[in-house]
């Protein structure tokens, strides 16, 4: 899939536009693991591969590595970030010490009207642009909440584990092994979630968010370690 490359209204290109289609593009690959984990590329290879400009793909890269998606191998080129039961495990233990506390904070504070706009059901995505978009819409649904609490240090820190929980996410709803129970379940974890926000009962809203991302985690632990997603355990 070849990169559209954007212009500046003379004509030239906008080697800023370029590094961010290039950024988005290669995110979108890694996120749906079409660029596998643990999977090693040149920055030439990468750039022939998709189209791109060799300076855009350098600046995406590097943006990347920032977010752990990829990590620079010295005279090697790059790999892509493999999951495993080790990262998993830290990931989520991250989140179950700060997104319940977030949910308990935004409780009151929060637009639940503008929350459930927001809110996707995973089942519903059946395309793969869908799924992708899905995984955005779940970002955003999430970022909302970590807003509504006031507390930008802690959006902060969510905001970055959400960087590498993308790729989770979308592997574990609509990975190989993956079902509709699983896509269902995560949808209702969701409308608990808002319903406890809904009624600004800050208890409620922090077993209903430490409850979803304690499945969000079997999600991708099932996904890794029944063998269907290819990906190393260690």
């Amino acid at each position: 899939m070849a990169a559209t490359v954007p212009t500046k209204p003379g004509g030239a290109p906008d080697s800023t536009r370029q590094s961010d289609a290039a950024f988005a593009l290669l995110k979108s690959e890694i996120i749906a693991c079409r660029l596998a984990p643990s999977s090693s590329f040149s920055e030439a290879a990468l750039s022939l591969r998709f189209g791109l400009a060799k300076a855009a793909t350098r600046s995406a890269l590097t943006r990347l590595g920032e977010l752990r998606l990829v990590m620079p191998v010295a005279r090697h080129g790059y790999t892509v970030a493999p999951v495993t039961v080790q990262s998993i495990r830290e990931l989520f233990e991250v989140r179950l010490i700060a997104e319940p506390k977030a949910a308990a904070l935004a409780a009151g504070r929060i637009d639940v009207i503008a929350l459930r706009r927001l809110n996707k059901a995973p089942q519903e995505a059946r395309t793969a642009d869908e799924r992708l978009a899905f995984v955005a819409a779940n970002r955003a649904f999430h970022r909302a909440i970590a807003r509504a609490t006031g507390n930008t240090r802690l959006y902060d820190i969510l905001d970055t584990l959400a960087d590498e929980g993308e790729r989770l996410v979308h592997l574990g709803l609509f990975g190989p092994g993956s079902g509709e129970q699983d896509r269902a379940a995560a949808d209702d974890g969701h409308e608990a979630l808002i319903a406890a926000l809904e009624a600004s009962d800050p208890i409620a809203a922090e077993r209903a968010a430490a409850a979803h991302v304690e499945h969000a985690r079997e999600l991708a632990l099932a996904r890794v370690l029944s063998g269907t997603a290819s990906i190393p355990l260690n």
